[in-house]
């Protein structure tokens, strides 16, 4: 098995960093078996494939940290790494906050995680996929003008030890597909998407996200403008996903949290949201995406409860072993694997649960007099952190609804709101979750949400 060479590798890059006098040292050691097929154009133009290994090596001298990372398996390269880490750690300044790398505990893999024919998946099978996508969304409607999107497949692994004692393991296959359906009538071109995430490939019905795609697109044709404003919205789960995504990033990690940042610090034990809104981040929960049983440091992940019932606490915070040393606490198990560089030494959750509701898209629109329907965000960022104040733009299918009905299509626009105002009156949450990346969603009924801009495209 690849863990059982991952885990060996690290282990004897720890061996070899207490050679070299380090007081403590860890070392995780990854595999990452990635293949993708892109289209555009309606047909497909890009296959790769690409499997990268490497260690991610942390050392400790006198409370001196140096992490380093190397993108290969070699021992000889491992080795001159460790050499490497041990004086870039003698000659950075001691961090003081610094209490101890993670003590060993016990921990249990998670049956189902991985799919051996999901990791294996020939290009041959996503290609046919694809086909079946592209035809499908030109048969919704002659005005179908393009298909576009990807399809990916693979599996990670990798394997955390350390000087105290502890040796982990975690592997998981991963698939996801988007399909984004480019209609045109005249002068007027409408958008639709829909997406998949799964750990099974069998799970990717590519004629259904090519069928909803089409159908958002060829509706979204001659579409308006409207003022901007406070409106109710209907949330599909791909725009309630980059919500409660930003929400994790900004509040519930120890980051933010600790430098005086993230609203859940200002928060503490109020209502702040509407009493329905539950939320909890458990990689052990089959629904959830990222299926790891422990973090990047070789903790076991632990389960907590972000919101409760509209409600924060001090027990809603995400930590990895350096920022619980700073509050004399363990960690949650939320430090990130080697392969999530992107956010830093941050923790993070990535197995966030927003607990489903009992409405139906239906009824959402159904129940709406003079509302928005937004199928996704994109170019989000947030403003204000500790208010919770994101902004960003709607995309691939936006539509005024009303008197209960979906009437018509509107340019797309931005939005600029607190979170805390948007999530304090949810009159509806779906029942049926689907899994986005790191959240798994229902679609929800937002009271209202501020737009204040309309975008030219």
């Amino acid at each position: 098995m690849v863990t059982e060479r991952l885990r060996e590798i690290a282990e004897k890059t720890v061996e070899y960093a207490v050679k070299q006098k380090a007081d403590q040292a860890q070392a995780s050691a990854f595999m990452m078996d990635n293949s993708l097929t892109r289209f555009a154009n309606s047909q497909v133009h890009q296959n790769v494939a690409r499997k990268s290994g490497g260690v991610a090596i942390k050392v400790i001298l006198n409370k001196r940290i140096s992490t380093i990372q190397v993108n290969t398996l070699e021992e000889k390269e491992i080795e001159k790494a460790v050499v490497q880490a041990v004086k870039i750690a003698k000659a950075s300044p001691p961090n003081k906050e610094f209490k101890s790398l993670p003590e060993p505990e016990k921990w249990t893999p998670i049956k189902g995680a991985f799919d051996e024919e999901t990791a294996d998946c020939e290009p041959k099978y996503r290609a046919e996929k694809v086909k079946e996508a592209i035809e499908t969304a030109h048969s919704k409607s002659r005005l179908v003008r393009a298909v576009a999107g990807y399809f990916n497949t693979g599996s990670l692994a990798y394997a955390v030890a350390n000087s105290l004692g502890v040796s982990a393991w975690a592997e998981m296959s991963l698939t996801y597909m988007k399909t984004t359906v480019i209609s045109q009538s005249g002068a007027s071109e409408g958008f639709g998407t829909a997406e998949k995430y799964s750990r099974r490939v069998k799970d990717i019905e590519p004629s259904l996200l090519a069928e909803d795609a089409a159908e958002k697109s060829v509706k979204s044709l001659n579409s308006v403008k409207l003022e901007p404003g406070e409106y109710e919205v209907v949330l599909s789960p791909l725009a309630v996903s980059t919500i409660f995504m930003y929400l994790g990033y900004i509040g519930f990690s120890a980051t933010p949290y600790q430098d005086g940042q993230s609203f859940v610090k200002y928060c503490l034990n109020q209502q702040i949201f509407d009493g329905k809104l539950t939320v909890r981040d458990d990689a052990r929960n089959p629904k959830t995406l990222y299926a790891l049983p422990i973090d990047g440091e070789g903790v076991s992940k632990k389960a907590l409860n972000l919101i409760e019932k509209g409600i924060v606490s001090e027990k809603s915070i995400c930590y990895n072993s350096f920022t619980a040393g700073k509050e004399n606490k363990k960690s949650t198990g939320h430090a990130l694997p080697p392969i999530g560089a992107y956010y830093g030494e941050r923790p993070m959750p990535f197995n966030v649960i927003v607990e489903a509701g009992d409405a139906t898209l239906d009824e959402a629109v159904s129940e709406t007099k003079h509302g928005i329907f937004v199928t996704t965000f994109h170019y989000v960022n947030p403003v204000e952190p500790t208010k919770a104040i994101l902004t960003g733009l709607t995309r691939d299918g936006t539509f005024l609804i009303e008197n209960g009905e979906i009437s018509k299509p509107i340019v797309n626009m931005r939005f600029t709101d607190s979170m805390l105002s948007a999530l304090k009156d949810i009159p509806l949450i779906g029942k049926e979750l689907e899994m986005v990346e790191e959240t798994t969603v229902p679609m929800m009924k937002l009271k209202k949400l501020r737009f204040v801009g309309i975008s030219a495209y």
